[in-house]
């Protein structure tokens, strides 16, 4: 019965629209519940973002205050023009000028078997007579030329011609090595290669290359019992010539008379190494060979000016940020009757204030005869509390000057970096101010949706009862009706 009154109520029935307007009415306190629940998640955000550019600016400071990364001990590298080399460095770099000659590049070491005929049948003869061979390649492992590893190679070719037994040979050799790779005997830099050349239609070379330059990289060899190696002249311990077989580059006997290695004069003195990439000649250089040449050239290391002045200018860039935000979220008109959101919060106009203040006054431990104020090393403060870089030349040339004298005005003890990054570390650490502030705004949003949950609730149950009072009326309505038909029916 009910089920029906409500359905006859519903629609454009005035009842339904009565219902309606009674729970619109009821419902404002819920709606400025709405309103009040906006605006706290508006203020996060606002909070957000504030943390979002302090933590940017902290995140610089602890960079420019980091002993290990030092980004005021950057160095730079200058070459020569026309050198044969690229230089690059870190920041543990010597500063000075050096000389460089490259006389040889670093290479693989490749040997090559003997030439044969491709339509030949000697190798199938040999190994008729023979049977299967078994040989081993020695390459070097990571602990270098004093730990070498031996690859077995078992080969029992099906061919008929020398070029088809040099192709088995081949894949022999390749099928071992990724095997030694894939169960972890080698790195994959290490293994050896193997290839088939044909220097002309109707001939054939087994060719085998190491995976890495220099001596210590070098290929060694077991030959099988019956001396396959040496039967193509594979294992040849002399330069190859003509058709014979044997290495492309002389191995040599050690690091200075191989000419796998790399040479080259540094200063006066001849160095060898393995590849053409030298980073342990100099600390905190790194020589890349990319070609022989009979001139020297000279390079020099200076302090990185460009990298020291962008480190500076990011540390501009985001200290403004937070400045400005500060100001703009105090910022009262009342004009217009606009109050920012940091209007009156002190502990956010006190740090603006306070930040200022550290960086207006001096750095006492700065050098004697070093820049102790902002403005010593072209930045301006301005009328706002922003900063400036309006002399690159004079941030240039203090840094090409001194760059430690730099670096202890911002890192020093009492630095402007060190000065900042303490400032603002009780407002982005764990537990800081804006944790907290933060905190206290997800518990007012989390009350504000517990009230507007228990209002819809209340709504819910409110307009259910609504319903059941209207419903019953309708019933006596229609009662009521019924009875006046039925007493008019006495008079028909």
């Amino acid at each position: 019965m009910l089920n029906a009154l409500f359905k006859a109520v519903r629609g454009d029935d005035p009842y339904e629209q009565l219902i309606s307007a009674i729970i619109n009415i009821e419902r404002q306190p819920q709606a400025e519940l709405k309103l009040r629940r906006a605006e706290a998640e508006r203020l996060k955000g606002v909070l957000n973002d504030f943390d979002s550019s302090l933590s940017s600016l902290h995140a610089v400071l602890e960079s420019m205050t980091d002993v290990v990364s030092n980004p005021f001990e950057a160095r730079a590298a200058s070459v020569s023009e026309g050198a044969s080399f690229r230089v690059s460095t870190s920041e543990s770099a010597g500063l000075g000028t050096h000389t460089v000659q490259v006389e040889r590049l670093a290479r693989t070491d490749t040997r090559i078997s003997d030439q044969l005929t491709a339509g030949g049948t000697s190798l199938r003869s040999f190994f008729d007579t023979n049977g299967a061979q078994t040989f081993s390649i020695e390459v070097a492992t990571p602990s270098g030329a004093t730990s070498r590893t031996a690859i077995d190679v078992t080969v029992n070719p099906t061919g008929t011609t020398d070029a088809e037994i040099l192709a088995e040979i081949a894949t022999a050799i390749d099928e071992a090595m990724s095997t030694a790779v894939t169960d972890g005997t080698l790195r994959s830099t290490e293994r050896a290669y193997a290839s088939v050349v044909n220097e002309t239609s109707d001939t054939a070379r087994l060719s085998l290359r190491s995976g890495q330059t220099g001596f210590t990289h070098r290929l060694s060899f077991v030959d099988s019992g019956a001396g396959l190696l040496a039967q193509i002249g594979l294992s040849n311990n002399a330069l190859a010539a003509g058709t014979t077989g044997g290495q492309v580059t002389l191995v040599g006997t050690n690091e200075t008379d191989s000419e796998l290695n790399s040479k080259f004069m540094l200063d006066g003195l001849t160095l060898y190494r393995d590849t053409n990439q030298v980073s342990d000649a100099l600390p905190g250089i790194t020589l890349t060979l990319e070609g022989t040449d009979t001139r020297p050239y000279d390079f020099s290391v200076s302090p990185d000016a460009s990298s020291i002045t962008s480190e500076i200018q990011n540390f501009i860039e985001r200290y403004n940020e937070v400045l400005g935000f500060i100001e703009g979220k105090a910022r009262v008109d009342g004009d217009n009757d606009v109050r920012g959101d940091f209007a009156g919060e002190t502990a956010f106009t006190a740090l603006r204030f306070n930040m200022r203040t550290d960086l207006a006054n001096a750095v006492p431990s700065a050098s004697v005869d070093g820049p102790t104020y902002l403005s010593d090393i072209g930045i301006t403060i301005n009328n706002d509390g922003t900063l400036e870089l309006t002399d690159e030349d004079a941030l240039l040339a203090a840094v090409e000057q001194d760059a430690g004298a730099v670096q202890r005005l911002f890192a020093g003890p009492d630095g402007f970096a060190t000065r900042l990054l303490t400032r603002i570390d009780g407002y982005v650490s764990s537990n800081g101010v804006l944790d907290n502030r933060l905190e206290v705004m997800d518990n007012r949003i989390q009350r504000l949706d517990d009230r507007i949950a228990e209002w819809d609730e209340r709504l819910a149950q409110r307009e259910a009862q609504l319903r059941q009072e209207y419903a019953r009326i309708q019933e006596i309505i229609g009662s009521l009706q019924s009875q006046q038909q039925s007493f008019l029916s006495f008079f028909a």
